[in-house]
């Protein structure tokens, strides 16, 4: 499933599709799982998102959301994870936070799943407990 998380991102929104450019060659690696960089993918997703959250503009983030809820739950181990950290606790660090935005303006936007894990992150934050696996078996 990780070849496929760049078609979907870049589906699920017109700002992503417009932008992808900026990190479709630079984040290419045939060693990584789908030959992407998919943590540096989400971190470029996670900042343009903060970016869109810090101007006021909220239209056309529904859809990114659903697809890191689907990432999650639906994804192998490494699509699972990177939906989980790569965005998920993206949404929580200093890119967030250095552009203006409260990390917690995400809160309303998150899934069950995404939901679950963005409480286990504020756990491991607060008091160094891991986060674990929440996924149904």
């Amino acid at each position: 499933m990780a070849e496929q998380v760049p078609g979907l991102l870049v589906e699920a929104h017109p700002w992503i599709a417009e932008a992808w450019a900026e990190v479709a060659v630079d984040n290419t690696d045939a060693d990584s799982p789908g030959g992407r960089l998919g943590y540096l993918d989400a971190g470029w997703i996670v900042a343009r998102l903060a970016d869109r959250f810090a101007s006021g503009n909220r239209e056309d983030v529904d859809a990114l959301f659903e697809l890191i809820e689907r990432l999650i739950v639906e994804g192998d181990d490494y699509v699972s994870n990177l939906g989980v950290i790569g965005y998920v606790e993206g949404m929580q660090m200093a890119t967030v936070s250095t552009r203006g935005v409260d990390p917690e303006e995400f809160r309303p936007w998150l899934r069950p799943m995404s939901s679950r894990y963005w409480e286990a992150i504020n756990r491991f934050w607060e008091s160094g407990t891991p986060i674990p696996d929440l996924r149904p078996e």
